[in-house]
């Protein structure tokens, strides 16, 4: 702009524009980045929110199986003890003759030349006589 009379020569309104413009776009450029990092951190959120529903979820899942595990542990328990205490009075039957013979023979032979290993070996102790 001249100073004297206020005109603007056409190169420098021009030029303003230009700049203007330029502002313009880069301002839209800097919205269009800001929206879409507003929508991936709303996107993360969301998916941070699923995450933890399932998390609970399968949290709780654990939880009541690990509650039926117990109690069905407890009943089995507490039937086990019922059964061995029936169980406890009654004698071991005796083999019958023709359960006896059921046993095959090499089932026999086996069992009988099985090894057993000693729990404890023992050194023998010698008595040494004192002169």
């Amino acid at each position: 702009m001249c100073h004297r009379c206020g005109y603007t020569p056409r190169f420098v309104l021009a030029r303003e524009a230009q700049a203007a413009k330029k502002r313009l776009l880069k301002l839209r450029a800097d919205t269009k980045k800001a929206i879409d990092a507003a929508k991936r951190e709303v996107a993360q959120a969301v998916e941070a929110a699923k995450s933890a529903l399932r998390f609970e979820k399968q949290a709780a899942k654990d939880k009541l199986a690990a509650k039926k595990t117990k109690a069905a542990g407890a009943t089995k328990a507490t039937g086990n003890k019922a059964a061995a205490t029936k169980a406890a009075p009654k004698k071991v039957a005796p083999i019958s003759k023709a359960a006896a013979k059921a046993v095959p023979k090499k089932a026999a032979l086996k069992s009988a030349t099985k090894k057993r290993s000693p729990a404890k070996k023992v050194v023998p102790t010698v008595a040494t006589p004192e002169a």
